[in-house]
């Protein structure tokens, strides 16, 4: 089984469930990511609610996926078949001038009239017989979320759907526990539980105040790694926490990480950066 191959079929079921259920919802992009999928969708209907009716719509429709077929076509014909869903025109055009080949792929059948498939703009990579490679409970809708068109916020604001899939049913439960434990164990919620640090946006996002007990904790820790540094020999120094810009000229990291670098400090006419890094000074 290839488990991406898998992952990215779901995406264009899901597509096509989400396309029976809300006929006026336009599908955009749907690929194969680390946990399962997600497709995107020109929608304001859709949800929370909704993604277990998504779902069992998903794998009424699974039997009936059998095989994929593809087709190369030209960019005319691919406007023709995808006529009213802009996004689709859009990745179409953009195909055409790239001088790339536009295939189709159709699978399936709808459980409503019977008739025809789900036919969407792909590149391939899909699982040769779905309904044979796919256990029903091997995968569930996980959530809803928003996304730009293209990653752009000028562009319009769509609804997402993400999807989890795995090999089997087990390996999908064993990621929901093994998540489960993980989300118990997030600093940002034990942090707010326990009060062990505060974040205030007039501060900055990602600054944390330390409150007392929190102190507490970040002093033992860093107790705990000045004993393993002496234990294992280390001597300790301090070093500046900004330089003038020629040390990090001669380090590389201002030709390679200035973008990434807060600006520059004017100091006595010379310019100096708080370091990004502990290199190339020692802690």
């Amino acid at each position: 089984m290839n488990l991406e191959h898998v992952r990215h079929t779901l995406a264009h079921l899901m597509a096509a469930a989400v396309k029976e259920l809300y006929p006026e919802a336009h599908p955009t992009i749907g690929p194969a990511i680390d946990n399962g999928f997600y497709y995107d969708f020109d929608t304001e209907k859709l949800k929370e609610d909704d993604l277990k009716k998504i779902e069992k719509k998903m794998r009424q429709l699974l039997p009936s996926w059998k095989e994929f077929t593809h087709e190369v076509v030209t960019a005319d014909k691919a406007r023709e078949v995808f006529a009213g869903n802009k996004y689709k025109i859009e990745l179409i055009d953009n195909l055409e001038k790239e001088g790339a080949t536009i295939t189709l792929y159709t699978c399936g059948h709808s459980t409503s009239s019977g008739q025809g498939g789900f036919t969407d703009l792909c590149r391939g990579g899909h699982s040769e017989h779905p309904s044979k490679e796919i256990a029903p409970d091997s995968f569930q809708l996980d959530k809803l979320a928003g996304a730009y068109w293209r990653g752009d916020e000028k562009n319009p604001m769509l609804t997402r759907i993400y999807g989890l899939a795995f090999e089997s049913k087990e390996a999908l439960d064993a990621y929901l526990a093994q998540r489960e434990e993980a989300e118990k164990r997030d600093h940002r919620k034990l942090g707010a539980e326990l009060d062990l640090f505060h974040f205030d946006e007039s501060i900055g996002k990602g600054l944390p105040i330390w409150l007392p007990k929190g102190n507490i904790i970040k002093e033992e820790l860093e107790n705990w790694a000045k004993e393993i540094e002496h234990k294992w020999g280390y001597s300790r120094v301090t070093t500046p926490i900004i330089t003038k810009e020629d040390l990090f000229y001669t380090s590389g990291h201002l030709p390679l990480y200035k973008d990434s670098m807060y600006a520059p400090i004017q100091i006595e006419g010379e310019q100096y950066y708080i370091k990004p890094m502990n290199c190339p000074f020692h802690h």
